[in-house]
C-alpha cells in the first residue's frame, strides 16, 4: 500500500477525539487503565481496560454516544496488519476465520480504545515529565528533547523562554513545547 491506512486511520481518530482523567492500577493480568472520553468538548463516556486479560470496553454513557463512535469508525479507511505484527505471529494466522496479509480490517471499537488509552498514558507520563523539564518535539519527529529546567507561570517568560530554546536547537524545526498541553 503506499500510504499507511493504519497510522491515517489512527491519526484521524486522535484528531477527532480526546481524553483525560488517565487512571492505571495493577490488574489480573497487566495493567488496567482508564480516561474519560470527549469529542468536541463534549464527554461521551470511559475507556475502559480492566487488566483482566480481557478486551477493552467504553461505559457510562449512552447507546446513541456509542452509536456516533461506532459510525464514526465505520468513515475510516481499512487496514491491512502492519508486517511487525505479522512477523510477530507468523506470515498467516492459520484456521478458521484466519487473518491473512492482504486481508483488510475494519477498525473495532476494541482497536478505538486501545488508541485512545494509549494516548492517555502518553499524555499523563508527559504531564510528569513537564513538572520538572521543558519537553520540546521537533517536526515530523516523535520524539523529544529533554531541557533541564521548569516551564515558567508567567506567559512572558514562557515566551523568552521558547525563543531562547529555539535559538538554541536550530537548524531543527520545533513542532511544539510540550509543556504548552498542560499550561493553565
Amino acid at each position: 500500500m503506499a500510504i499507511n491506512t493504519f497510522v491515517q486511520g489512527k491519526t484521524t481518530i486522535l484528531k477527532t477525539f480526546s481524553v483525560k482523567g488517565y487512571k492505571s492500577w495493577t490488574g489480573r493480568e497487566g495493567v488496567g487503565a482508564q480516561a474519560t472520553l470527549y469529542k468536541d468538548g463534549k464527554k461521551i463516556g470511559l475507556v475502559t481496560d480492566e487488566g483482566n486479560g480481557g478486551g477493552v470496553s467504553l461505559i457510562g454513557s449512552t447507546s446513541d454516544n456509542w452509536k456516533m463512535v461506532k459510525d464514526f469508525l465505520g468513515t475510516l479507511p481499512k487496514y491491512q496488519y502492519p508486517d511487525m505484527w505479522l512477523e510477530q505471529f507468523g506470515e498467516t494466522w492459520d484456521g478458521s476465520g484466519a487473518i491473512l496479509k492482504s486481508d483488510l480490517i475494519s477498525w473495532t471499537l476494541d482497536e478505538f480504545a486501545d488508541v485512545m488509552l494509549n494516548r492517555a498514558e502518553e499524555n499523563h507520563q508527559l504531564r510528569n515529565a513537564c513538572k520538572k523539564n521543558i519537553l520540546v518535539r521537533f517536526d515530523g519527529e516523535n520524539t523529544f528533547k529533554v531541557f533541564d529546567s521548569e516551564w515558567p507561570k508567567n506567559k512572558v517568560e514562557q515566551k523568552a523562554i521558547m525563543e531562547q530554546i529555539t535559538k538554541q536547537v536550530q537548524p531543527q524545526t520545533i513542532a511544539e513545547f510540550v509543556n504548552n498541553r498542560f499550561s493553565r
